[in-house]
């Protein structure tokens, strides 16, 4: 199945399920997470404690001492002009230093503070709040340092966890699954749409959840100062939870079809690197620049749309946001009195209302960015729900050389709806050279790709030593078999790099006397740097019988009781294919059980015997001279390579 299909079938189960999936690898990291919160939550009380001492700074620091100051002046004016200005004096007797009391009684009264004392309790209450928000000053960056990091460990590691997880999927994925996907889509889905679903749990931690965190604290400190205003302060809520809920869905499902087409882009890019041989031979750099152009403007429109609906959402919430802060504050203006809150409480509910705010804001930016990331972590899961159709069986045996034969009986094999192979049977014994003949289609590829279980039959069975394949474990077939390909694929590296990836644990003496068998030497030795040459991407530093004699040397490593060589020489020129052919020459030693696809006569004719399919069944076997006798295809394709000859 590929990409596609598998992501038409999900289309109708997206939603809260991906997310839990998503949160489960934070699992591991929770300590770090919960640490990270819990400051969070401890650093935002100490911050709006710190906007909260605005109140007994206005209440017992300004306002006090705006009057203090008030007072003095008036009495130095009054004495001035001579006029005596002490009310005590327009009371009676009985009134000083007393009030009265119930029943004729009186009360003592506190006598009033001088100016002097005033000014120093003044001077006290300012440095005990100055000497607060100073201690909060300090340890809230060292408290955000600590709460950062772990977050960012945390995301981190996540962030390395969703990598391996992909690349181990894609590499136990079947073959039908990467031949059936595009290679583009595939490499954004692994890497672009990765880093978005690593995004959206960056900003659920980061922004979403210390952001919620922050406004909790907030609101209680609001609610404390006046749960009134508080209420009315809290009535733009839902308003703002259903703009970025309803913009949020819109993001979500443009933000797929951007990815999607960042998919068509990555693949035209990686077409035009590939052919660009055949690109520049044709002289297609012009046509090609268009279609590149014309996907990256798809791409761009689909951006477009995207960040349209985020800036409208964002911009939605900041004019209720502004809306609802000029309405409270002309509310709260109007009934100060009725209330019953002092000047300080106003001004530090409506400073702490402004920092409660900003996480809003924060919250409604980040709600439509997760919406967008999501659509990644969206096409993340279809990579990693994408069905491994290929199992050992419970009960599967290990094996170990072939000893005996490969057998198949029955063997049939569909792509989707079109047969490939149809009552496939044949015995091959051990030690035996079969070559496998036929026009291109026939199915030989398919009748190898099955040998080596990439798929498994839609009917039949191919048995090895008597065990169906299905029941071998793959590590245990797959350690028997060689494969040298008609394109050697080499990793970029280093020759020897390469050499030893035919068997990792090889000595440096067994890779040297590897090497020598298949002629690798003879180019080696001439190179500056030799078995440490830079091979390139693709090993294009390499000509193509150099490259060839260095996936011969990796057959020859691994020792393999069953060899396959799919048209191995038919891309090479005569001088090249002389050293590759010494070189299977060698491979073809050892009692090995040889599968040779080929069209060249001096392959075939080496063969104990060949298989001739025609519409996935074999239509002819026995020897080169044998069917060199018989009427049928073989003959026909002998012919034709010796006319052409």
């Amino acid at each position: 199945m590929s990409l596609r299909d598998h992501e038409q079938n999900r289309l109708e189960q997206l939603g809260l399920p991906m997310w839990r999936r998503l949160l489960r690898y934070v699992r591991p990291y929770w300590g770090f997470v919960a640490l990270a919160m819990t400051i969070t939550l401890t650093a935002s009380a100490a911050d709006f404690f710190r906007v909260y001492l605005v109140m007994p700074l206005f209440d017992e620091v300004i306002l006090p001492a705006g009057k203090n100051a008030a007072s003095t002046h008036l009495d130095r004016w009054m004495d001035q002009l001579s006029i005596p200005f002490d009310l005590g004096e327009s009371q009676s007797p009985d009134a000083e230093g007393q009030s009265p009391g119930a029943e004729g009684e009186t009360t003592p009264e506190a006598p009033p503070l001088s100016e002097e004392a005033m000014a120093e309790q003044i001077r006290k209450r300012f440095v005990q709040i100055v000497i607060a928000a100073g201690i909060i000053l300090l340890l809230l960056p060292l408290a955000y340092f600590v709460r950062d990091y772990s977050s960012a460990y945390a995301l981190g590691r996540i962030h390395v966890d969703m990598k391996r997880d992909v690349c181990a999927k894609l590499l136990a994925l079947p073959l039908r699954f990467h031949q059936g996907s595009r290679r583009g889509d595939v490499y954004a889905r692994a890497v672009n749409d990765v880093g978005t679903a690593h995004q959206a749990l960056n900003l659920i931690f980061s922004d979403l959840l210390q952001a919620s965190l922050r406004i909790i604290v907030g609101v209680a400190f609001l609610v404390y100062l006046s749960w009134q205003l508080s209420l009315m302060a809290l009535v733009v809520g839902p308003l703002i939870i259903l703009v970025i809920t309803s913009f949020g869905r819109r993001i979500r499902a443009s933000a797929r079809k951007r990815q999607q087409q960042y998919g068509e882009v990555t693949q035209r890019l990686m077409e035009i690197l590939a052919g660009i041989k055949v690109i520049k031979a044709f002289r297609a750099e012009a046509a090609e620049d268009a279609a590149y152009r014309r996907e990256t403007r798809k791409l761009f429109k689909r951006d477009m749309k995207v960040t349209k609906n985020r800036l409208l959402a964002r911009h939605s919430v900041d004019l209720m946001n502004q809306s609802l802060t000029f309405g409270a504050i002309l509310i709260g203006v109007m009934v100060m009195g009725w209330l019953e809150i002092t000047m300080g409480e106003l001004a530090a509910f409506f400073l702490i209302s402004n920092q409660t705010y900003r996480p809003v804001k924060k919250i409604a930016k980040a709600w439509v960015q997760i919406a967008d990331a999501s659509a990644g972590a969206d096409r993340l899961f279809e990579v990693l729900d994408t069905p491994v159709d290929i199992h050992d069986a419970p009960d599967a045996v290990e094996i170990g050389r072939l000893r005996h034969g490969i057998r198949a009986r029955g063997l049939s094999f569909s792509y989707g709806e079109k047969p490939v192979l149809e009552n496939v049977n044949f015995e091959v014994n051990a030690g035996e050279i079969v070559a496998i003949v036929g026009r291109t289609g026939a199915g030989k590829t398919t009748l190898i790709d099955l040998l080596m279980r990439f798929y498994d039959p839609t009917a039949g069975c191919i048995e090895i030593d008597g065990h169906d394949l299905r029941q071998v474990t793959r590590d245990s077939l797959l350690s028997q078999i060689a494969v040298v390909t008609q394109e050697p694929f080499l990793f970029d590296g280093t020759i020897w790099e390469n050499l030893r990836y035919g068997k990792p644990d090889a000595s440096r003496e067994e890779i040297l006397e590897a090497a020598r068998a298949a002629h690798v030497d003879e180019f080696v030795d001439e190179m500056p740097h030799g078995y440490d040459t830079e091979v390139g991407a693709m090993g294009v530093r390499l000509s193509g019988g150099q490259r060839q004699r260095i996936t011969i040397t990796r057959a020859i490593l691994k020792d393999p009781s069953i060899l396959i060589l799919d048209e191995a020489t038919s891309s090479l020129d005569s001088k090249s294919e002389k050293f590759v052919q010494q070189a299977i020459d060698t491979l073809l030693g050892g009692g090995r059980t040889v599968f040779v696809i080929a069209h060249r006569l001096s392959t075939i004719r080496r063969a104990d015997r060949i298989f001739v399919i025609e519409d996935g069944t074999i239509t002819q076997r026995g020897t080169h001279n044998q069917l060199l006798n018989q009427e049928g295809l073989y003959r026909e394709l002998v012919d034709l390579q010796s006319t052409a000859t």
